[in-house]
């Protein structure tokens, strides 16, 4: 029969005995394969690995050095000869050269068993050992995936297994020779050979075969009420968990709305109050400006009659001052007018005086008058210089 076979290796960051080491443990085996791996790391161990699609024995093991092993996958014909697998470690620089020879394979699976050893051995390794966060996270994700053996509890394992060896194909007439030379020899009954009606042999087979055919039948429709039964229990119980779905179902959509409608009507009353809130404090500020607009009306009346008292008091100084002013006008003009008449006084007495010489017999009279017009003339004096045509019209009235 055809096989196929190949070689495969990689070097690897790592010593061989750590190599060794973490292909027998079966908590490295699965963190840095990514699948579930249970392990027997003595001759004649079972490996099980990539969740059970690899199933392998031990056949030769030597630390840190070399494994060997019989090998199948899922995909491997039945009734097909385990292949087999010689694993050797080299310590190189750099590492640990691993070199896989696979022989002994199916015809048409050698491609896809090199891409496995490949992609969940060689590569897999390579980073795992290699990158220094690699190996933790590698080691959590097959935790958290549940790959891991649980500590402190027995895992289940599988059983040994021989390989599988298919039984040698020997000629059928030999086989008959040896099975008549090894059958122990029995006592045997002798029965009468009578002969048989061929007729009652072909009643007799078919009332069997009717009673065998009713019978049948009858199993059938027992079967078929057993599952008419079931059928109405299952549907019976189907709708009354329907039902008690959809009470469930109501009752949560009541609650719901109930939790709606309070929620709305709490919504409405923060509502109200917010805007009772809003109103109150629109109303202080407005109450606010009211007294800030009448203070500052109060205090522009209170400016604008101090500005009006201001403006009287100018008014009042600057008639004042006019009165003033045109009282020293007057009293200035008045002094100039009695200057101006004080200069013509000597002219006046000599004229009175050649009048005097005239007419002597008035003389007498005229003294009188003049004497009073002085005396009020300087009374007039005395009281403040009251003007000189007022004095000569109070006079000339006298």
């Amino acid at each position: 029969m055809d096989t196929e076979e190949f070689t495969v290796s990689s070097v690897i960051p790592a010593s061989p005995n750590r190599i060794y080491s973490a292909w027998m443990d079966e908590r490295h085996h699965s963190a840095f394969t990514g699948a579930r791996a249970t392990v027997d790391p003595w001759v004649g161990g079972r490996v099980v690995a990539d969740d059970g699609f690899i199933d392998a024995t031990h056949v030769y093991l030597v630390t840190g050095s070399r494994i060997a092993m019989t090998w199948r996958t899922r995909d491997f014909p039945k009734g097909f000869n385990d292949s087999h697998v010689d694993i050797t470690f080299e310590p190189v620089a750099g590492g640990t050269k691993i070199e896989v020879t696979h022989t002994k394979l199916p015809p048409g699976l050698g491609k896809a068993c090199e891409k496995l050893w490949k992609k969940l051995y060689l590569d897999s390794m390579t980073k795992y050992f290699g990158e220094p966060e690699a190996m933790r996270a590698a080691y959590k994700a097959a935790k958290k995936a549940g790959h891991l053996p649980l500590s402190g509890i027995k895992a289940s394992r599988p059983a040994p297994r021989r390989p599988f060896v298919p039984p040698p194909q020997l000629p059928v007439e030999d086989m008959e020779e040896e099975d008549e030379d090894e059958k122990p020899k029995k006592t045997r009954k002798r029965v009468e050979s009578k002969t048989i009606d061929l007729r009652e042999l072909a009643r007799a087979q078919a009332e069997a075969r009717k009673e065998a055919a009713q019978r049948k039948a009858e199993v059938k429709r027992k079967a078929e009420v057993a599952r008419r039964q079931a059928e109405a229990i299952r549907k019976k119980a189907e709708a009354k968990k329907k039902a008690e779905l959809l009470r469930i179902k109501k009752a949560e959509a009541k609650l719901k709305a109930q939790e709606k409608r309070a929620a709305e009507r709490e919504k409405k009353m923060a509502a109200a109050k917010k805007k009772a809130e809003a109103k109150k404090k629109a109303d202080d500020v407005k109450r606010k400006k009211a007294a800030a607009k009448k203070k500052a009306d109060a205090i522009k009346r209170k400016k604008a009659a101090a500005k009006k008292a201001v403006a009287k008091k100018k008014a009042a100084a600057k008639k004042k001052a006019a009165a003033k002013k045109k009282a020293a006008a007057k009293k200035k003009a008045a002094a100039k007018k009695r200057g101006a008449m004080a200069k013509r006084r000597p002219a006046a007495k000599k004229r009175s005086a050649t009048k005097k010489k005239a007419a002597p017999k008035r003389r007498t009279a005229a003294p009188k008058k003049r004497g009073k017009a002085t005396k009020k003339r300087s009374t007039a004096k005395k009281r403040g210089g009251a003007p000189a045509k007022k004095a000569k019209r109070r006079s000339s009235r006298r």
